[in-house]
Parts: C-alpha cells; sequence; structure tokens
C-alpha cells in the first residue's frame, strides 16, 4: 500500500473513531465556532504535514512541518470536550490551565515560530536549518519567556493580579451593602467607605491610593461585579500577551515581504499568499484579543467574538485552499522541476507565475505581453541576453 493510500486510511479510521467518542462518551459542551475552527485547522494539518512529506525542496521541508505543528493543535482541542468531562469533577482548574498554556499559549508560540523561521529562512538563505531553527527560537522563547515569565513561575498567577485583588475587595463590598440594604447597589462613593485600594508595582502594593484616585479606581471595577464579567479582567494579562506575540508575527511577516520587496528573490510556489494570509489572520487575532482587553461586559462580548471568529475560519479555509493549490503544484511534473531548481539553482529562477497571478492578468493586464516564464539563463560572459523556458 502507497504512503498516501495508508495516510487517508487512517484519517478515515481517526474520523470514524472521534465521531464514535462525540456520539457515545460523556464530553463538556463547546460552541459552534470552536467546532468548526478545530475541523478547519485539522484540514490545513493535514495538507501542511502532506506537503512535509511530498516537498522536493529540502529547504522547504522545516516550514511545512512547522505548519503541522502549529495547526496539530486542533487534536488538542478535539479532544479537549473529553478531556474536561473527564478531568474537571476532579480539578476544577483543569480548563483554566488548558486555556493558560494552550489556546492561549503553546497554540500562539507555535504560530510565531512557523512565521518566524519563514522569515529568517527568506532572509538568510545561506544558513543551515539547524542555524535558522536556533535565531528562530531565540527569538520566540525570549519573548514568550519575557511576557510569561509570571505564568511559569505560578500557574495561577492571574488569580493575583492587582486587577483581580482590587476586583475581589470591590465585589465583596457590592454584595455585602446589597445584602444589609435589600438588594440595592451601592455607588462609588459608598464603596470607597468600606474599602482600601494601592497603587501597585508589579504584584507588589506600594501604597495606599488617594480618596479622589480611588474612586476613579472604583469607577472603573464596578462593572465587573456584575455576572461573569469578572473573566474579562481575570484573562486579561494573557489576551494582552496575545496582542504581543501576534504584533511580533505581523512585524516578521512585513520583514518578509519588505525582502521581497527590496531582493525579490525567488520563492515556492504559492508561499507569498500563504504569508499574506498569515498576516490577515494575525491582525484578526489581535483585532479579536483587543476587543476583549477593551470591553466590560462578557455576555455582548462573547457574541462578538464568536462571529469574528467565522471570518478567521474564513481566512483559515483560504488559507487551505493555497496549500491545496501547492500540495497539487508540488506533486505535478512542472513543480517538481521547479522546486528542484529553486534548491540548486535559484539565479536562474524567476517568479513561478500561479493561478491567482494569470487571473490578475487576463482581467487587469494583457496578456500577450507575459509569457509563462519559468527557467531564466543569465548572461553569459560575453553579455549576451538570457532565454527563459516556457511550461
Amino acid at each position: 500500500m502507497k504512503r498516501h493510500q495508508i495516510l487517508r486510511v487512517a484519517l478515515l479510521v481517526g474520523a470514524a473513531f472521534y465521531l464514535a467518542a462525540w456520539i457515545f462518551l460523556p464530553h463538556s459542551q463547546v460552541s459552534r465556532t470552536f467546532i468548526v475552527t478545530s475541523v478547519a485547522q485539522a484540514f490545513l494539518f493535514i495538507q501542511s504535514f502532506r506537503i512535509f512529506l511530498n516537498e522536493p525542496n529540502q529547504k522547504n521541508r522545516p516550514i511545512f512541518l512547522n505548519f503541522a505543528l502549529f495547526f496539530s493543535c486542533s487534536a488538542l482541542f478535539a479532544a479537549f470536550p473529553f478531556l474536561g468531562s473527564l478531568f474537571s469533577p476532579r480539578s476544577s482548574y483543569f480548563g483554566f490551565y488548558f486555556q493558560e498554556y494552550i489556546a492561549l499559549g503553546l497554540y500562539y508560540v507555535l504560530l510565531a515560530l512557523a512565521i518566524v523561521y519563514l522569515s529568517v529562512d527568506a532572509i538568510l538563505r545561506e544558513f543551515t536549518t539547524w542555524q535558522k531553527y536556533a535565531i528562530a527560537f531565540a527569538i520566540v522563547g525570549s519573548f514568550y519567556a519575557y511576557y510569561n515569565y509570571p505564568l511559569l513561575k505560578d500557574a495561577k498567577y492571574l488569580y493575583s493580579t492587582p486587577d483581580i485583588v482590587e476586583w475581589k475587595s470591590v465585589d465583596n463590598a457590592v454584595t455585602s451593602f446589597a445584602n444589609s440594604n435589600g438588594g440595592i447597589l451601592p455607588t462609588a462613593d459608598q464603596i470607597a467607605n468600606q474599602v482600601e485600594l494601592y497603587s501597585w508595582s508589579g504584584t507588589r502594593r506600594t501604597g495606599l491610593l488617594f480618596p479622589e484616585d480611588k474612586l476613579i479606581r472604583i469607577e472603573q471595577i464596578l462593572p465587573y461585579t456584575q455576572g461573569d464579567n469578572y473573566v474579562i479582567l481575570l484573562w486579561r494579562p494573557l489576551y494582552m500577551n496575545v496582542i504581543f506575540v501576534c504584533v511580533l508575527c505581523v512585524g516578521f511577516i512585513l520583514l518578509f515581504f519588505g525582502y521581497q520587496y527590496m531582493k525579490d528573490p525567488p520563492q515556492g510556489a504559492y508561499i507569498e499568499r500563504i504569508m499574506f494570509l498569515l498576516l490577515v489572520f494575525s491582525s484578526l487575532e489581535i483585532l479579536h484579543s483587543w476587543s476583549f482587553v477593551k470591553s466590560l461586559e462578557w455576555g455582548p462580548l462573547a457574541d462578538v467574538l464568536q462571529k469574528g471568529q467565522y471570518v478567521s475560519v474564513f481566512v483559515l479555509l483560504l488559507m487551505g485552499l493555497f496549500f491545496t493549490l501547492r500540495l497539487r503544484f508540488i506533486k505535478s511534473v512542472k513543480g517538481e522541476f521547479y522546486e528542484n531548481e529553486l534548491a540548486s539553482r535559484p539565479s536562474g529562477v524567476v517568479r513561478w507565475r500561479d493561478a491567482l497571478d494569470n487571473l490578475v492578468i487576463r482581467h487587469f493586464l494583457d496578456p500577450r505581453l507575459e509569457s509563462r516564464r519559468v527557467l531564466a539563463i543569465p548572461r553569459n560572459s560575453r553579455g549576451k541576453s538570457f532565454t527563459h523556458t516556457q511550461l
């Protein structure tokens, strides 16, 4: 049995087992967007892993291995409903730890690693694979450690942030006042008479707030004492870290395109398209996280985030399209030839014109002015102009 047939059988068997588990095993409830996103990322994992297996250019294989690792998080997300049902009764913090270290931790670290490595690979072409990985790991690892050191030191750090400590004080005062006054909620002035708030340096108190500053702070915290709004305060530091990681991703993607613009080196087919979609995806993640950080009410925010995730899913599906087009390209004779020439003689290769390029030329340019050029033979020592081959 051929390799692709084995992979197809394994996928069918895995899908059948998962469907059976979803029907017969206990599991926690998850949102529809969670399921759709997990399916889209599972498809991208399959396609990126298939590209890794079939990639004729050995230098490109780590690129798609990194993408496969990133999208392999879909397996953890798919298992979460069952693991949550299994472990949550034993540990009330299971969902908290999963969100902290997987959904908002490992997931974005692997995204950053995939993007940073691809940018480093494009700029430092002469470096070895291990040197490129060392640079990418150093950048992403130091960035993550700097912003997440408190979480690595204390898994429950989020419960001891100044926002949560002050929220507890204000929330207790609100509850006490309401219980003593027939459910009437207190004003900020009434709460200020019952609590003391502090200025902070990190997680260390540095002194009492002045009365006017305390009143302003209480007015800021009060909206989070209603319903589940405190969730926003709890997770705000992690979503800020997500913003920082995604800004890092956007920065390296712009560096990639800046280098492409300045040097215009030949690049593997569809890689630029994938990088552009990663730029859109990372920007959307920044937008979603910023909306979370700045919101005051959890209920409306959850609805907005779910709708926003559908836009991210659409971008993922477009990415899946270009992964599929690259897979089909490298498995073709002309694709294998082009990628091998790109690896062995990049100076003699010009940019591959893909289906999207042809669409733009067909509608906005005169196709007769362009030829489908694949290989360029540079000028020889006598200064004769190069020729090109066509497919």
